[in-house]
């Protein structure tokens, strides 16, 4: 039997998948302007794309579980395996754009606000956990791979600091689906 809460959760994921599919248009769109004004090589292309078109098969599944169960568990293992694509995405994509230099360190939101709608605080806050690891991990391999474009102290200051700001990101963002949730 499906609760009037399932029924909600299934439309907020339907939603949210919705709004994957716009993410993988709006960044198709953007190595297709990067990669024809010559910014990226061809093989950071070609990455881009092999990684987006795992991302968009992970959005067709995740869209199609929501279409299709209302099983709160099923629906949760759907919202994980898209948010752990999301985070992969976004730790690539902070690596190929050097670093901590990165302005793709955004993208890190868009897994900690997918996990928000199951209504979960600890959820929440456990994507937020994995994107800081995931976050420290990118940064910290690109500063080892190209060692002289930053200072180590520098390194750690944008660690912590961005590793603090999804920590506090995730804490507002779970607080607010929780206490929506529970109405």
């Amino acid at each position: 039997m499906v609760t009037k809460k399932q029924s909600v959760l299934q439309a907020n994921l339907q939603t949210s998948a919705r709004a994957g599919f716009l993410f993988i248009l709006a960044y198709a769109i953007y190595i297709v302007v990067f990669d024809a004004g010559n910014v990226l090589t061809r093989q950071a292309v070609y990455y881009r794309w092999m990684i987006l078109t795992t991302l968009l098969i992970t959005n067709i599944v995740y869209w199609s579980f929501t279409k299709k169960t209302s099983s709160r568990v099923r629906l949760t293992y759907a919202v994980w395996i898209c948010a752990l694509a999301q985070l992969v995405l976004a730790g690539f994509s902070v690596y190929w754009e050097r670093g901590m230099a990165s302005m793709s360190t955004v993208l890190f939101t868009l897994p900690i606000m997918n996990v928000a709608l199951l209504g979960s605080r600890t959820y929440t806050l456990a994507t937020a956990a994995l994107a800081c690891a995931v976050y420290i991990t990118a940064c910290t391999k690109y500063f080892y791979d190209y060692f002289n474009e930053g200072y180590r102290v520098q390194l750690y200051g944008q660690l912590f600091f961005f590793s603090a700001v999804f920590l506090i990101i995730g804490y507002l963002i779970g607080r607010l689906a929780h206490t929506a949730y529970k109405k």
